[in-house]
Protein backbone atom coordinates (compact mmCIF):
# COMPACT_ATOMS: atom_id res chain seq x y z
CA UNK A 1 0.00 0.00 0.00
CA UNK A 2 2.85 2.14 0.98
CA UNK A 3 3.37 2.88 -3.39
CA UNK A 4 0.50 4.56 -3.33
CA UNK A 5 0.78 6.74 -0.83
CA UNK A 6 2.12 9.32 -3.01
CA UNK A 7 -1.09 9.50 -5.30
CA UNK A 8 -3.26 9.48 -2.42
CA UNK A 9 -1.59 12.27 -1.30
CA UNK A 10 -2.23 13.92 -4.75
CA UNK A 11 -5.40 13.26 -4.96
CA UNK A 12 -6.20 14.20 -1.68
CA UNK A 13 -4.91 17.85 -2.36
CA UNK A 14 -6.44 18.28 -5.74
CA UNK A 15 -7.98 20.88 -4.87
CA UNK A 16 -5.34 23.56 -4.01
CA UNK A 17 -3.47 24.04 -7.62
CA UNK A 18 0.69 24.29 -6.78
CA UNK A 19 1.81 28.18 -7.16
CA UNK A 20 2.73 29.15 -10.71
CA UNK A 21 6.29 28.93 -10.00
CA UNK A 22 5.85 25.45 -9.17
CA UNK A 23 4.58 23.50 -12.30
CA UNK A 24 3.77 20.15 -12.10
CA UNK A 25 6.15 17.81 -13.65
CA UNK A 26 5.47 15.78 -16.92
CA UNK A 27 7.10 12.81 -14.93
CA UNK A 28 4.35 13.26 -11.91
CA UNK A 29 1.43 13.67 -14.79
CA UNK A 30 2.58 10.57 -16.33
CA UNK A 31 2.35 8.61 -13.02
CA UNK A 32 -0.86 9.82 -12.50
CA UNK A 33 -2.37 9.20 -15.89
CA UNK A 34 -0.91 5.45 -15.67
CA UNK A 35 -2.40 4.68 -12.20
CA UNK A 36 -5.81 6.02 -12.93
CA UNK A 37 -5.84 3.64 -15.84
CA UNK A 38 -4.78 0.59 -13.76
CA UNK A 39 -7.62 1.34 -11.15
CA UNK A 40 -9.98 1.52 -13.94
CA UNK A 41 -10.17 -2.55 -14.20
CA UNK A 42 -12.88 -4.26 -16.05
CA UNK A 43 -14.23 -1.02 -16.91
CA UNK A 44 -13.81 -0.68 -20.63
CA UNK A 45 -14.40 3.09 -21.00
CA UNK A 46 -12.06 5.06 -23.41
CA UNK A 47 -10.52 7.56 -21.51
CA UNK A 48 -8.74 10.71 -22.35
CA UNK A 49 -6.46 13.19 -20.61
CA UNK A 50 -6.53 16.67 -21.51
CA UNK A 51 -3.63 18.26 -19.37
CA UNK A 52 -3.37 22.40 -19.29
CA UNK A 53 -0.56 24.45 -18.68
CA UNK A 54 -2.00 27.44 -18.34
CA UNK A 55 -3.90 29.50 -15.39
CA UNK A 56 -5.23 31.67 -18.47
CA UNK A 57 -9.17 30.89 -17.82
CA UNK A 58 -10.40 31.89 -21.16
CA UNK A 59 -7.87 29.21 -22.66
CA UNK A 60 -9.34 26.52 -20.38
CA UNK A 61 -12.84 27.36 -21.24
CA UNK A 62 -12.09 27.08 -25.03
CA UNK A 63 -10.32 23.66 -23.76
CA UNK A 64 -13.03 22.28 -22.11
CA UNK A 65 -16.05 23.43 -24.53
CA UNK A 66 -14.48 21.12 -27.38
CA UNK A 67 -14.01 18.15 -25.08
CA UNK A 68 -17.73 18.53 -23.41
CA UNK A 69 -19.26 19.38 -26.92
CA UNK A 70 -17.55 16.09 -28.33
CA UNK A 71 -18.77 13.74 -25.68
CA UNK A 72 -22.38 15.62 -25.78
CA UNK A 73 -22.39 15.17 -29.38
CA UNK A 74 -21.68 11.12 -29.16
CA UNK A 75 -24.44 10.68 -27.01
CA UNK A 76 -27.06 13.20 -29.15
CA UNK A 77 -26.40 11.33 -32.20
CA UNK A 78 -26.66 7.53 -30.51
CA UNK A 79 -30.35 5.76 -31.00
CA UNK A 80 -31.81 5.96 -27.18
CA UNK A 81 -31.99 2.44 -25.32
CA UNK A 82 -35.55 0.66 -25.13
CA UNK A 83 -38.18 1.90 -22.35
Amino acid sequence: MADYDDLFEIMKNMRHAPPASDPVPDELIRKICWRVLRANGGNTQRWRFLVIRTRDQAAVQVWYKKAFDEVVARYLKSTPPPA
